[in-house]
């Protein structure tokens, strides 16, 4: 088998193209595996656009460019690129070889190796509350490794990369002892298994082989008929890694801009190590060239916002601060109002869009899926429209380029899902605190979000008024299931008819008809004024409405309201207030 004894950027191109090459191969593979059985699984998808963005920008470069002008183009490709959690997660790993390759014309193992490493230092950093048993695990096991064996004698970039391989294949067979979901399921971490398969790319790369030779040589994992080489769901455990603020933290959650003379990683760390002793959920980003003037980010939850201001005055000038009181906020949430409306009166009937202007404080974007639902988005003060097609996540950089045609002080993103919530908040890191993100994980709180949303008022009192709506929002969606699964301890049928409330599967029936029954009927017992039903094709709303019409009587003080979404993959989606 031959081996490389340098990585140059030829052979860091052949790596990148191969790696595509490999996620492409497995993406509907990855994307037909999930924890539940719904068929919303995008892992796969959006690990292999994310990746094709950050190949395109590779690609521009001329043929002869160094090293270190590639891993700088995969780095920000990637970066403006990703889609999805797990695209979000990839980048951050990929940002690896940008900084361990900076001055760098070829790289020996142990360089080869420090770039997974930094790459995973850098991932972690970026997730609020990492999650173990998720690609996090996966890469960091693998850097571990890599390390290793870059350090034995004679190590090459390819010896260290098998070794990568050949741990994350061992650790990705070991998610499901670390996350019980993945366990009663029967799966391991989708995110994980893509990484996998990126490193198979990579190793093929290295030992010019084409194609699958590394691939499936001597691989530790099962035919996926002995365990489906799946994994979290976007409505599950990458959920939780980007957790809401507020929720069970107390204290300031400081934001600022420094302005830095060098944009570098060692000034970005040397920022790290300052603010690190004022508090929790510490995230700091570098914008800019390392050789060049620039801005560095700084989020961190404390009970001192003064002291981490005056630490970052030491590095430079300040702009874009931020201090919200996490404590005031957590007890708005818990004695929220309840005199929003989820829908209002003719929400259903589009009305012009407001367009912004300078003089408005705020703007409001919205992603959407479904022509019907973009109607009622229009109808209720939102300034742009992302469409998802198909439910495909949207990239970082299109969520920028719809911030860019507001003119409004401050923009707030409505992802409305909870896969797209990290990729709009990189869209937030990139604005220099321009935008913040109110992180909506569905269409009905997306609706409620934008009702309380009101574009003169100034920007905390939106946030707060937008976060105390969908405090109060509960939602519910009908769809069929595509394989066989055990779920919160009910078995499950290809075929079988699905609700869900709030992202748990609640109720398992033979027709689509019952399932919506049943998931109204838990939605009215959970709402005190109105319960809406989103049809996917206009010929749903008939049993849409004889569901209603069943418990009308029963829940006389609610309001019913039947409406046609057009959404991609649940038949029926519910809100409730």
């Amino acid at each position: 088998m031959s081996q490389q004894e340098h990585l140059d950027s030829q052979v860091f191109l052949r790596m990148v193209r191969e790696g595509y090459t490999a996620l492409s191969l497995h993406k509907e593979e990855i994307n037909a595996l999930n924890v539940f059985p719904v068929p919303d699984g995008d892992t796969g998808t959006n690990m292999t656009l994310s990746f094709a963005a950050g190949l395109a920008q590779v690609e521009q470069l001329p043929a002869d460019a160094p090293l270190s002008r590639m891993a700088v183009a995969l780095g920000s490709g990637l970066l403006m690129g990703a889609r999805g959690n797990s695209g979000v997660i990839l980048s951050q790993l990929c940002r690896g070889f940008q900084m361990a390759f900076a001055t760098a014309d070829v790289a020996d193992a142990r360089l080869a190796a420090k770039a997974l490493t930094l790459g995973v230092q850098t991932a972690y950093k970026a997730v609020s509350r990492p999650v173990e048993g998720t690609i996090l695990t996966v890469a960091k096991e693998a850097a571990l490794a890599g390390e290793k064996a870059a350090a034995a004698r004679g190590a090459t970039p390819t010896s260290a990369f098998l070794a990568a391989l050949s741990k994350a294949r061992e650790a990705l067979m070991h998610t499901p002892e670390q996350l019980p979901i993945l366990h009663q399921a029967g799966v391991v971490d989708s995110g994980g298994q893509g990484f996998v398969f990126l490193l198979e790319g990579f190793c093929d790369a290295l030992t010019e082989r084409d194609g699958g030779s590394v691939r499936f040589a001597n691989s530790s994992l099962p035919a996926t008929g002995d365990v489906q080489a799946a994994g979290v769901g976007p409505q599950l455990v990458l959920a939780a890694l980007a957790v809401e603020h507020g929720a069970g933290e107390f204290g300031y959650c400081t934001e600022m801009l420094i302005h830095v003379s060098h944009a570098s990683d060692a000034c970005a760390e040397a920022v790290r190590r300052a603010m690190d002793p004022f508090g929790d959920s510490l995230l700091v980003v570098a914008s800019g060239d390392s050789d060049q003037a620039g801005v560095i980010k700084v989020h961190v939850h404390t009970e001192h916002p003064g002291r981490a201001l005056e630490a970052g005055l030491l590095f430079g000038a300040l702009s874009g601060i931020k201090i919200d009181n996490m404590s005031l906020q957590h007890e708005a949430l818990r004695d929220r109002s309840t005199d929003q409306r989820l829908v209002q009166e003719g929400a259903a009937v589009p009305a012009p869009v407001h367009t912004p202007s300078p003089a408005s404080p705020c703007a409001l974007i919205a992603i959407v899926s479904g022509d019907g639902l973009a109607d009622i988005f229009r109808g209720l003060a939102v300034d742009q429209l992302i469409d998802s097609p198909d439910g495909v996540n949207p990239s970082t950089e299109e969520i920028m380029r719809a911030v860019e045609r507001t003119d409004a002080a401050t923009v707030f993103v409505l992802p409305n899902h909870p896969n797209v919530i990290m990729a709009a908040e990189q869209a937030a890191t990139l604005s220099g605190g321009r935008v913040r993100v109110i992180r909506t994980k569905s269409v009905a709180q997306g609706l409620s979000a934008a009702l309380a949303f009101v574009k003169t008022t100034d920007a905390s009192g939106n946030e707060m008024a937008m976060n105390q709506a969908i405090a109060q929002v509960h939602s519910g969606a009908v769809t069929v299931a595509v394989r066989d699964a055990l779920v919160l301890g009910q078995s499950v049928v290809a075929g079988d008819c699905l609700g869900v409330i709030d992202g748990e599967v609640r109720f398992v029936e033979p027709s689509l008809s019952a399932a919506l029954l049943a998931c109204l009927t838990d939605l009215c017992e959970r709402s005190k004024e109105i319960c809406t039903v989103f049809c996917a094709r206009r010929e749903d709303e008939a049993p849409a409405l004889h569901a209603v019409a069943q418990l009308q009587a029963r829940f006389a003080s609610l309001q019913f309201e039947v409406q046609y979404g057009g959404q991609p993959v649940y038949d029926y989606l519910l809100a409730g207030e």
